[in-house]
């Protein structure tokens, strides 16, 4: 034997040790499952669609809010998250999806792109997702949606009408997946409230736009 396998094979060895050592100490991934969030279901409006383009902006949203991750409050200002679990979207961009479904299925207006596509729009509709989490403190387990939404004139820049929707769902059961189906029913009533918001206001601007008779 050589002198230089004389002193390499010990080297080799200790490495390999070392390198399967290394191994043993790295934590393991922890298993994540991906939920989306319910669809929408939206019955068609009974009148026809207004000529219009409505374009839907992804919502704005600060930080935690901004995540892919299910948020809980479980007690004061403290936030949290489910172990284990997240959106399949951050949660913006989920809300956006599930209002251009919920205006597309309703047929509220000829045409609904979102700020991504980029296409014309006569009509923009903008918002501030507030909170989007499950909630514990000041009564019982709930999901909670806090979305502040704006009609806006592309041409002008100017707000057309604004309102707050706070949206509150009972929870029977803390486990994630009746958590989703909670998200699920609190966006339905949110979608809800914003279409027939969303088409008041656009009737009453169009009263206002037709010449007295």
């Amino acid at each position: 034997m050589s002198r230089l396998t004389h002193w390499t094979r010990p080297l080799v060895l200790g490495l390999g040790l070392l390198s399967l050592t290394a191994c043993s100490i790295l934590p393991e991934a922890e298993p994540v499952n991906v939920y989306q969030l319910p669809g929408a279901r939206i019955e068609p409006l009974s009148q026809p669609a207004l000529p219009l383009a409505l374009r839907i902006n992804t919502p704005s949203a600060g930080f935690a809010q901004s995540s892919p991750r299910m948020l809980v409050n479980p007690e004061g200002n403290q936030l949290s998250t489910y172990k284990g679990a997240r959106w399949s979207d951050p949660a913006p961009a989920l809300m956006r999806e599930y209002l251009v479904r919920a205006f597309n299925d309703a047929g509220l207006t000829v045409d609904v792109n979102t700020d991504e596509q980029g296409l014309h729009a006569d009509l923009h509709l903008g918002s501030e997702l507030r909170r989007f989490q499950v909630v514990y403190p000041d009564g019982p387990i709930r999901v909670v949606i806090d979305f502040k939404a704006r009609l806006i004139d592309p041409a002008s820049r100017r707000t057309l009408a604004s309102h707050t929707f706070l949206i509150e769902q009972p929870l029977d059961d803390p486990q994630v997946t009746a958590v989703v189906e909670g998200f699920g029913m609190a966006a339905q009533q949110l979608a809800e409230q914003i279409l027939r918001w969303t088409a008041s206001t656009l009737e009453q601007q169009q009263g206002l736009a037709q010449p007295d008779q």
